[in-house]
């Protein structure tokens, strides 16, 4: 007789998990997973943002550094004398002096011990936006004197300092601003192949270089972009600068 009271105890004392105690648990469970997966966004997103701005750091940086280096060790070009008197001037140090590509000769000792002079293009490419630096050795001609091929020969080296570099806005100069003595800087004609007239003595009165350097991480994303700007001066022109 006592069977049937166990049983009816049993299924009164039966545990389990209701439908809405499934549903709060669900519910919470769903909350929990939302936050989780916010956190991961959030800091994946971080991390490509610190990636993307610190990489764009070390490019411009690097490029920067490049850049100045060969600018300070620009030089004239020696031309031997024709005949008695006086010689003839050197050629300026700059070939040709635009707002986005610059030609130019320099002295600096990339290899070795040999002493002698290369010619240095620095330009970004008008299609792709990338920073380029071609350079190009020089023949001796004796008694200190050197020549330089043609800018359409093949360079002897290049090589991309920065892939993509912001285009002019209106409140940004161009990537290159040629200065005077006075730290005034020189007329330039207008557009990417627009610069400084290409006349001797325009050319010779160059004596330092603003460069303005923007990086980006892909061409029209300015997010992440990193800006630099240096005023490299020439001390191998004997140029004397008003100190500002």
């Amino acid at each position: 007789m006592r069977l049937p009271t166990a049983v009816h105890r049993l299924r009164d004392d039966e545990a389990g998990i209701s439908l809405i105690e499934w549903l709060v648990a669900m519910f919470v469970f769903g909350i929990v997973i939302t936050l989780i997966a916010n956190l991961y966004v959030s800091t994946t997103n971080a991390m490509d943002n610190a990636q993307n701005t610190n990489q764009n750091t070390r490019t411009a940086a690097n490029a920067m550094n490049e850049m100045a280096r060969m600018v300070r060790a620009g030089t004239d070009n020696p031309v031997p004398a024709t005949g008695f008197g006086t010689p003839p001037p050197n050629d300026p140090a700059f070939v040709y002096a635009r707002n986005e590509s610059v030609l130019f000769y320099a002295f600096v000792n990339l290899t070795g011990t040999a002493q002698q002079p290369i010619q240095v293009r620095l330009r970004v490419d008008a299609s792709t936006r990338k920073l380029m630096e071609d350079i190009w050795p020089a023949t001796s001609l004796g008694n200190g004197y050197w020549s330089f091929p043609s800018e359409t020969t093949t360079p002897q080296r290049t090589r991309i300092l920065a892939d993509v570099v912001a285009p002019k806005t209106t409140t940004t100069p161009w990537t290159f601003t040629y200065l005077d003595t006075t730290n005034t800087a020189i007329a330039t004609g207008a557009g990417v192949t627009g610069g400084v007239a290409n006349v001797s003595t325009t050319l010779a009165s160059i004596a330092s270089v603003q460069i303005t350097l923007t990086v980006l991480s892909q061409l029209g994303i300015t997010a992440h972009s990193v800006s630099l700007q240096n005023t490299v001066g020439l001390p191998n022109l004997g140029l004397h600068r008003a100190v500002t």
